[in-house]
């Protein structure tokens, strides 16, 4: 049988289909055409299907307009390029830093040595012309996934290259360029003493006051979470230690004030309870002599009433009962009938009230 090359070298040759290179050809034509189908198919299955993370939504557009927006799961839509899917990270909180870049976060973080970029964002003039080294961090989240899409980075053209990556990379340009200007606006107007010392917190929540205001305006579709000022300083090195020194003694009197307010709100709580106390008591005993005084008059009147009625027997009564108390407070006692005359009654004078002998010893 002749070889392929013999075939392909005598054109006149009859055609014959049981040639053997003939049917080599037609299998691999057939398994090329098995193998576009399986890939064609393949596409096809994984065009339809997408899965959506947990801190995740899907934004399905239909020819370009707003189809449905997805939650978290498996989901399946038409084949490219009927739907298109944007995956946008609205439960993910991202940062911005200005100023310095972390190289390693954790329990120690590791941060990138300081370049010029990092200087010229963090060196800001301050109001009364000094110059400041302030670094901070914004932190956002995505609140619309449609305005974050397409209101900044122009058309659904520009985010054929970033679909991948769930990233709308304009609203983060966006988002920095804004703090910057604002940071340096707030900067700008206060004192270095104020943005190095006491300013810090009240800085951080106007800026994050007025950069939610501009990108509301821009309808970036992002919710500023935070603004944290990471590190306030001098820009020099003897400089920084004159101004942590003051910063130190401020601390020190601050930490001397609120000792001394902590000991005052000890102390007169502890006072207001005395003398809450010596009142309560006061009034206390002040109830129970009006009561006791009170009893004493309603008895002696009772006792003056019944005078009126009978002044001989009420007289004998009440001197019965004051000989009673008398006598029940004396220890021993001798009595002597009155009609006893001329005898000289014999006393034990020697003893004491209860009986027992006299340490005097007894005397005539």
């Amino acid at each position: 049988m002749a070889s392929f090359d013999d075939f392909g070298q005598r054109p006149n040759r009859p055609f014959n289909m049981d040639d053997s290179q003939w049917r080599q050809a037609v299998k691999w034509s057939w398994l090329t055409l098995l193998g576009i189908i399986a890939l064609g198919a393949l596409f096809f299955v994984a065009s339809i299907f997408y899965r959506v993370d947990a801190s995740e939504e899907g934004v399905v557009l239909r020819f370009g307009k707003l189809h449905e927006t997805t939650q978290p799961g498996l989901h399946w839509k038409l084949p490219w390029p009927i739907d298109t899917v944007y995956k946008v990270p609205v439960q993910r909180i991202q940062t911005l830093e200005f100023g310095f870049e972390t190289e390693e976060p954790g329990r120690t973080t590791r941060y990138a040595p300081r370049d010029a970029e990092h200087m010229a964002i963090s060196e800001m003039l301050t109001g009364d012309l000094n110059l400041g080294h302030v670094e901070w961090i914004v932190q956002y989240r995505v609140s619309d996934p449609m305005h974050y899409l397409f209101r900044i980075g122009a058309a659904q053209s520009d985010l054929s290259g970033i679909a991948l990556n769930d990233v709308n990379p304009a609203v983060p340009d966006t988002i920095q360029d804004v703090s910057e200007s604002v940071m340096r606006k707030l900067v700008g107007d206060a004192s270095i003493d104020y943005v190095l010392t006491i300013g810090r917190d009240q800085i951080a929540k106007d800026a994050q006051q007025m950069i939610q205001e501009e990108l509301d305006g821009f309808e970036a579709g992002v919710d500023i979470v935070t603004v944290k000022l990471q590190t306030t300083s001098p820009p020099t090195a003897p400089v920084q230690e004159a101004f942590q020194e003051v910063n130190r003694a401020r601390q020190k009197k601050e930490t001397v004030v609120n000792q001394a307010r902590g000991e005052r709100n000890a102390k007169i709580p502890a006072a207001r309870g005395a003398k809450d106390k010596m009142i309560a008591e006061a009034e206390g005993y002040q109830d129970r002599v009006v009561l006791e005084t009170t009893g004493k008059i309603n008895a002696f009147l009772a006792q003056l009433a019944e005078y009126e009625k009978a002044p001989d027997i009420t007289r004998k009564r009440l001197y019965l009962d004051a000989i009673e108390d008398v006598l029940a407070s004396v220890g021993s006692k001798t009595i002597i009938d009155e009609s006893v005359r001329g005898v000289l009654p014999m006393m034990n004078l020697d003893q004491s009230p209860d009986g027992t002998p006299s340490a005097e010893g007894g005397r005539p």
